[in-house]
């Protein structure tokens, strides 16, 4: 049981450290160095201000951001719908907006776009927090999810 726990531990205290690194992937460096001179020109990107290329370069830095991430959840839960892998026994992400408790049926939804029910029918309320990191760990009887600085709780996955 204690090396459960200090596993759980050393999982967590690393979850937390990965939140606060850079990203590993460079950042989309802009059209104007993505693209040839040529293919600038062509565009018409030339004519807009300085402002305007960088509204539209973070543009499109959020739609490959999310497009990128909607594939590849699409495609992971296809793959465990086909029984081809199996559902991850633990799981790292943030719950979407502000979290100040939960009610015995709070249903969380989660930045990589999963939800998952309460299980138990604690009640509990904490002030409020902005999209506190989130670990939901398998564990025999199910899931528990540890919402960063304060709560543990039993979970299930809605579909």
């Amino acid at each position: 049981m204690k090396k459960i726990i200090l596993s759980l531990l050393v999982l967590l205290a690393s979850f937390f450290g990965v939140l606060a690194a850079e990203p590993e992937t460079p950042a989309f460096p802009g059209l104007q160095k993505a693209m040839t001179p040529e293919q600038y020109e062509a565009a018409g990107l030339s004519k807009l201000d300085p402002a305007e290329r960088a509204k539209l370069d973070e543009f499109l830095r959020n739609y490959v951001a999310v497009s990128n991430e909607k594939v590849a959840t699409t495609a992971v839960d296809k793959a465990i719908k086909e029984k081809k892998v199996s559902e991850p026994e633990v799981i790292q992400s943030r719950i979407v907006g502000p979290f100040t408790g939960y009610t015995g049926r709070t249903v969380f939804t989660l930045e990589n776009r999963q939800r998952w029910a309460q299980s138990q029918f604690d009640s509990a309320y904490y002030p409020k927090i902005d999209s506190p990191p989130v670990v939901i760990v398998k564990s025999g009887f199910g899931y528990r999810m540890y919402i960063s600085g304060v709560a543990a709780i039993r979970v299930s996955k809605v579909h």
